[in-house]
């Protein structure tokens, strides 16, 4: 698809605003090199004498001469940059004051605030990246776990998009046979009589349908895994929850109750973006309504977990109130079962919890020496991959467009797939082809519309 042609000289502060070691001010566009002419001053020659992909330090200044700052002044000629265009990038000291300063001068001197994303927007305009490698720097910038890094980064480089990309070809390959074959109806029941033709259909969507699937590991990779610590009171949750991030962030007592609403905070483990929840201790016989409030904002955790930490105090018996909060995790639920407190003397016998502790048997630990809180770890690493990971990974989907473009690709191949089963006019077959394919290619950016471009682009923040 042709694009438009990019007049505008853009500019914008592209590192995090406020104090630092340092401050990056971006300009792109066909006047980059003149706009920042006017306010730099190389310590020799000319700015607009320098060769590309050269670094150089120098002075920016006011049209009256008075200093504003030493800056390091990086330029990048089209179309080996970014965007795709002329770009220069001015590293500043960092400061609010400063980089606005100079971000002041250039916009005086002729280049207009860039819009949310506009970098990265031009850079796909320009053909130096495509619609999915673009969502893929926001994906990047939001990456809150390693694999969710990994995940971006991949996806950055094209895998995702190669994945798209092959799909398409071998939907296009059917489609210009079919297409072929339109113009010769008496040869239409060759054609349908082909058995490898079906097998292709079902090929495409057998792909389609693959990574379609992987949106939920995608999704677990990007938003997090859902843990929830539970258990009856005074076992010991708040303590295991502030052992696990390493730091006091729930209250801790000895008096049952202490906890009254659930906590949730951010850990990595083994790479994965984990969401830990702290919860109140769930009781039956409570009449308070801050109690039944509590209670309610527990239930409400539970069935938002795909994980439970069931904890049990390994100080005392086992109970009727352990088997209740059991109970109400419910039988669909993930549960790692804990017996606490092994410093002290035990009196709850791990094998009174064989009916309940499942394939993964009990771990025991002490929150207060830490005893076997690693191995808590690779176990919750261990389940999550179990819950999320045991298919084969490949390529995985992280966006919502991504998901909603392969469903509606999906509907209509196999619409196509049917008519061609019952032997219709393949005119039929190739609408629902065509549509198939403006959804793969969409994916990709081949196709887009302006509103497309607002949304996807809107979500970047100024600078990138």
């Amino acid at each position: 698809m042709s694009h438009p042609k990019i007049e505008e000289t853009i500019a914008a502060i592209a590192t995090p605003v406020g104090v630092g070691g340092m401050s990056v001010i971006r300009v792109s566009g066909e006047r980059a090199f003149a706009v920042v002419d006017r306010v730099f001053r190389p310590q020799k020659g000319r700015l607009l004498e320098f060769a590309a992909q050269t670094l150089h330090f120098g002075e920016v200044v006011r049209e009256s001469g008075a200093l504003v700052d030493r800056a390091m002044v990086g330029l990048f000629r089209s179309p080996q940059s970014y965007t795709g265009e002329d770009v220069v990038e001015i590293s500043v000291h960092g400061g609010l004051v400063v980089s606005r300063a100079v971000l002041d001068l250039l916009l005086r001197g002729g280049a207009r605030l860039a819009e949310p994303g506009e970098f990265t927007k031009r850079a796909f305009l320009n053909g130096k990246i495509d619609l999915t490698q673009a969502e893929a720097v926001l994906e990047l910038i939001h990456a809150k776990s390693t694999k969710s890094m990994e995940t971006a980064v991949r996806q950055l480089a094209g895998a995702l998009s190669a994945e798209f990309r092959k799909i398409k070809d071998a939907l296009m390959k059917i489609y210009a046979h079919l297409e072929a074959y339109l113009d010769f109806p008496d040869e239409q029941l060759e054609i349908f009589r082909d058995a490898q033709f079906l097998d292709r259909f079902r090929g495409v969507r057998s792909q389609i349908e693959r990574l379609a699937a992987s949106f939920r590991r995608g999704s677990i990779l990007k938003e997090g895994v859902v843990v929830a610590i539970v258990g009856k009171p005074n076992t010991g949750k708040s303590s295991l929850f502030n052992a696990l991030l390493e730091r006091d962030r729930a209250i801790v007592s000895e008096y049952p109750g202490t906890t009254r609403d659930t906590l949730e905070e951010a850990i990595e483990i083994d790479g994965i973006y984990v969401r830990l929840t702290d919860t109140a201790g769930l009781d039956q016989d409570l009449e308070h309504p801050l109690d039944r409030i509590s209670m309610q904002r527990t239930r409400e955790a539970l069935g938002a977990a795909s994980i439970c930490l069931w904890l049990l105090d390994g100080s005392g018996p086992f109970e009727e109130a352990d088997r209740a909060v059991l109970a109400a995790a419910g039988p669909d639920k993930r549960i790692i079962t804990l017996i606490n407190k092994v410093d002290l003397p035990e009196r709850l016998d791990p094998g009174t919890l064989a009916p309940w502790a499942g394939a993964g048997g009990v771990l025991k630990i002490s929150v207060k020496t830490r005893e076997g809180l690693d191995q808590l770890e690779r176990r919750i690493a261990e389940t999550i991959s179990q819950e999320t990971f045991s298919q084969e990974e490949g390529e995985q989907v992280t966006r919502l467009r991504h998901l909603h473009a392969l469903e509606r690709a999906l509907a209509a191949l196999q619409r196509a797939e049917a008519s061609f089963a019952k032997e219709e006019s393949l005119e039929y077959v190739i609408v629902d082809l065509r549509e198939s394919l403006d959804c793969l290619r969409e994916l990709i950016g081949e196709i887009y519309s302006e509103d497309l471009l607002d949304v996807i682009f809107s979500e970047f923040c100024i600078g990138k």
